[in-house]
């Protein structure tokens, strides 16, 4: 019995492939935000991958994306991703042919089955494709690691025309000193109590 997520996904690979080879439509820019993030070891990162320069409820809209990050597994262990739906809904709108994590880098790929006027109808002109999700292993204080779009990002328009990738394709994460959760306790309990203190002065009488 055919095996159809699985056939579908290598349909979408298929079309991701004939788009690279099909002449360029436009230049869109593609960036990485935040492109600068401070964390601790143990910490939770999110990062989103956002495509702009695209028409705004309007042609040129996109159709197709294959992008690939890289992280330095040493210091950062990938926890998982979401994509947008401004492609379609997963469940029968779009295809998610992305191959996930690969050690040391990460590929997000998805493919829209919608006709163009829709696409232009649901696209404004700047969206995150996809939201990345890294857990924080081993990064001392003060120190940096980079995540960088990888060349050879392919996006399409919705007619299945190449569009050239420019923009910020890297972010950084730098290591911080962790909040110890006491401390943090004690500093927010200061703070409500100056701040009670502050606003019994101020009633007429005191």
């Amino acid at each position: 019995m055919p095996n159809f997520p699985v056939l579908k996904r290598l349909s979408a690979i298929l079309l991701l492939v004939c788009i690279a080879q099909t002449p360029i439509a436009h230049a869109v820019l593609l960036s990485v935000q935040p492109d600068t993030t401070f964390a601790a070891n143990d910490d939770l990162v999110s990062l989103d991958i956002v495509v702009s320069g695209l028409g705004n409820f309007g042609p040129d809209s996109l159709g197709a994306f294959d992008v690939s990050m890289a992280y330095d597994a040493t210091v950062l262990s990938f926890s998982g991703y979401s994509l947008n739906n401004l492609l379609g809904d997963l469940g029968g709108q779009a295809i998610d042919s992305s191959a996930g994590d690969l050690g040391g880098s990460v590929n997000i790929a998805e493919v829209s089955l919608l006709a163009a006027a829709m696409l232009d109808a649901l696209q404004p002109d700047e969206f995150i494709l996809a939201s990345l999700n890294f857990d924080v292993l081993d990064l001392a204080i003060g120190a940096t690691t980079e995540l960088s779009i990888l060349p050879g990002a392919v996006l399409s328009s919705a007619f299945g025309q190449p569009l050239s990738v420019t923009g910020g394709l890297s972010a950084t994460i730098e290591g911080r000193a962790a909040v110890p959760l006491m401390g943090t306790l004690w500093l927010l309990l200061g703070g409500f109590i100056s701040w009670s203190a502050a606003r019994r002065l101020r009633k007429p009488g005191n």
